[in-house]
């Protein structure tokens, strides 16, 4: 594992940092891609062991830091702005934290936390990093995926997140641009990772309304639906490549993300509802509990 030592590159080398780059994850693959196209990559987590897959890239350099914790900002920032001398061309926002469960079961306490990594971890990093972004004319590159798009099922907690990151990016987007500074949104399709791994186990509290269809709730935890996936490896290299060349806005990568984006723009919102609660279990609870009142007991 490399030292977190460092010392200053040339200065004609452009700078990105990126959080959360843990292995199998998208983003040790933008850290790769970005390496590839000849930057020094600054890749970042909260446990720089688990970054095995990226010890072999000459140009990428390692550091310990929490999105939720300002002391680690902190220390990450100061070895960066001696690293650069003042300069960051590109922040990566890519750390995220997941959770699956019936909004009606669902721990406040773990939702505080998913919206401290989603929203205020992105907030966070954001402000220590911006007069590094800002000396340099960079870029910020937000990472939210699809779920600030629609109310995913058994995700509501993980959805409400990423949507308001999505709205505090495009006011950031604004706000920044007369600093020189451009904010990208990328809008994630469903990508072939670990993530689903890092959810917490389903523990469905006593009495929970659904009990009777926990089965498909699991195979939601297990994010084991059938969806089309793509290889974070060609993900990576889309997005890299908007970035470099120069994209701005929102843009959309990942598997289904076009279908998404296209959905939303022309179906009512009633019909992706229903669409999107077939065979997740909800169809069949709502019939069982219509059943279970007409013969006058609780369905739970």
């Amino acid at each position: 594992m490399k030292s977190t030592s460092i010392i200053t590159i040339a200065s004609q080398i452009k700078y990105v940092l990126i959080t959360g780059c843990s292995d199998g994850g998208i983003d040790s693959a933008l850290a790769q891609s970005f390496h590839n196209k000849g930057l020094h990559v600054f890749a970042t987590t909260r446990d720089t062991s688990r970054m095995q897959d990226l010890r072999d890239f000459p140009n990428m350099t390692f550091l310990q830091l929490d999105v939720t914790s300002p002391e680690s900002i902190a220390a990450a920032y100061k070895i960066v702005e001696k690293a650069t001398n003042g300069k960051l061309h590109y922040l990566v926002n890519n750390s995220g934290a997941g959770f699956v469960m019936p909004l009606l079961d669902s721990d406040v306490n773990i939702g505080q936390k998913v919206f401290d990594v989603n929203v205020w971890g992105v907030v966070q990093v954001t402000q220590a990093f911006a007069p590094l972004v800002v000396n340099a004319k960079g870029t910020v590159v937000n990472n939210i995926s699809t779920a600030a798009c629609l109310g995913l099922l058994y995700q509501g907690m993980c959805c409400s997140s990423k949507a308001a990151i999505r709205l505090i990016s495009e006011t950031l987007a604004l706000e920044m641009k007369p600093l020189g500074v451009k904010v990208i949104i990328v809008i994630t399709g469903n990508i072939r990772t670990q993530w689903f791994n890092n959810s917490p186990r389903l523990e469905l509290p006593e009495g929970s309304y659904y009990s009777s269809i926990i089965d498909r709730i699991r195979v939601f935890v297990k994010g084991e639906q059938g969806h089309p996936e793509m290889e974070p490896k060609m993900y990576a290299e889309k997005v890299v490549g908007d970035v470099l060349g120069g994209a701005e806005g929102t843009i959309w990568r990942g598997a289904q993300s076009s279908i998404v984006r296209i959905a939303i723009a022309v179906i009512p919102t009633w019909l992706i509802n229903a669409l999107a609660a077939r065979g997740t279990g909800l169809d069949t609870l709502e019939l069982y509990r219509e059943m279970c009142l007409e013969n006058g007991y609780e369905s739970h």
